[in-house]
């Protein structure tokens, strides 16, 4: 063999990885539990062991890229605690709605946790842990979105984002990482089950909105049903609607993302929406119903399917919710 030639058979090309870790290990997680690497065990543990939780504590748990921004930025509305500038993704401890478990995995841990425990009730907290991993007592806020959508818009997600480390094809994701349930928060299906049937047993207080039925009317019911919720009685629900509107969060988002020390980034910011050919890398990025239609091809289609009827029987709270006809399309 001379020296320009190459041995095909000597080496293979890499699998696309994702950089989400289990929490199977971890205190109350279900099994197969993922969650990407800026959230840490010791960070979990600081949560269990430190952490001082109260009655009135308020928690956005959601499957991520369902609606969670969009719901945080309703309910800064409701209680009047609006950033100024820029999109807050929980980052910075002095944001409304700080992501906890994010905040217990970093050094100054203790410091953070003592600022939490003087700020007054109810406090807001951001989460996309399973509900065993949520320090009770809590109170559950739960934008759930229509699995398929929610995929498309994760792959965007985790191919725009470094910390993941992932750089595979759209078919890859759905195949490989969502189906497989080891994208961040592990399988769809059972993490949802865990939250309604907590619910339905009376463990947990919780409110599920679901992202289409937001769409349909702007949040107005939504907004209703929050405000009830968190117990807010005078509030204008249409300047809400329309000052967290899809057109709105994007020029917000376009502003930045803030960041631990309460600086704006555009690490996020993107006009760029992608296909499933093309990521993006925006953070707010489409928002739109039933943009899974044209990424699906139909072998992908008949992997869901299958899928779906082999969840009908351990999730059946979840086929409730959605019905199956909508989840099958």
């Amino acid at each position: 063999m001379s020296e320009t030639e190459i041995d095909t058979n000597s080496f293979q090309i890499p699998l696309p990885k994702m950089n989400c870790i289990p929490r199977s290990f971890d205190v109350n997680a279900i099994e197969n539990f993922y969650t990407c690497t800026i959230i840490t065990k010791s960070g979990m543990e600081n949560v269990f062991n430190h952490f001082l939780p109260r009655d009135s504590d308020i928690y956005v748990t959601t499957y991520p890229k369902s609606g969670t921004t969009w719901t945080i930025s309703i309910l800064e509305h409701l209680v009047e605690k609006i950033s100024e500038k820029g999109i807050s993704l929980g980052f910075c401890t002095e944001s409304f709605s700080p992501w906890l478990d994010m905040a217990a995995s970093t050094e100054n841990w203790k410091s953070t946790f003592l600022k939490f425990e003087k700020a007054p009730s109810p406090r807001f907290f951001k989460s996309h842990a399973s509900l065993g991993l949520i320090k009770q007592p809590a109170r559950i806020i739960q934008c759930i979105r229509h699995p398929l959508d929610t995929f498309v818009s994760a792959w965007h997600h985790v191919r725009g984002k470094e910390v993941f480390e992932y750089n595979g094809s759209w078919h890859h994701f759905f195949s490989e990482v969502a189906l497989t349930g080891k994208f961040e928060s592990g399988d769809w299906f059972d993490y949802h089950e865990e939250f309604f049937k907590a619910s339905e047993e009376g463990k947990i207080e919780a409110l599920f909105l679901k992202y289409e039925d937001m769409k349909k009317d702007n949040a107005i019911s939504a907004i209703h049903k929050l405000a009830k919720f968190i117990e807010v009685e005078y509030y204008d629900v249409e300047e809400i609607s329309k000052t967290t509107n899809f057109t709105k969060m994007k020029e917000k988002s376009n502003q930045g993302h803030i960041e631990k020390d309460g600086s704006l980034s555009n690490v996020l910011v993107s006009q760029e929406i992608g296909d499933k050919n093309i990521p993006s890398k925006a953070h707010i990025r489409k928002g739109i119903v039933g943009d899974w239609k044209n990424y699906l091809s139909d072998s992908e289609f008949n992997l869901w399917r299958n899928y779906v009827e082999t969840k009908k029987a351990s999730c059946p709270h979840v086929i409730d919710f959605f019905s199956l006809e909508n989840l099958l399309g």
